[in-house]
């Protein structure tokens, strides 16, 4: 899997993560806010998810 265009770790991570739970990117946006990223879909329904430095890992906010 190849990741490109991401600017920090957190939304390398982010991008990653969508990827692997099968999002289509092409489809939708991400946008980053330091550690806090929104996946936001063309329908305007969206999830928040946060990059957890300590741990390297992202989830779902709210999970």
């Amino acid at each position: 899997m190849v990741i490109k265009g991401a600017k920090t770790i957190a939304e390398y991570a982010m991008m990653r993560w969508a990827v692997e739970q099968g999002f289509v990117m092409e489809y939708f946006t991400l946008t980053i806010d330091g550690n806090v990223g929104k996946l936001e879909d063309r329908h305007g329904d969206s999830i928040t998810l946060v990059y957890d430095r300590e741990t390297k890992t992202v989830h779902v906010e709210g999970e």
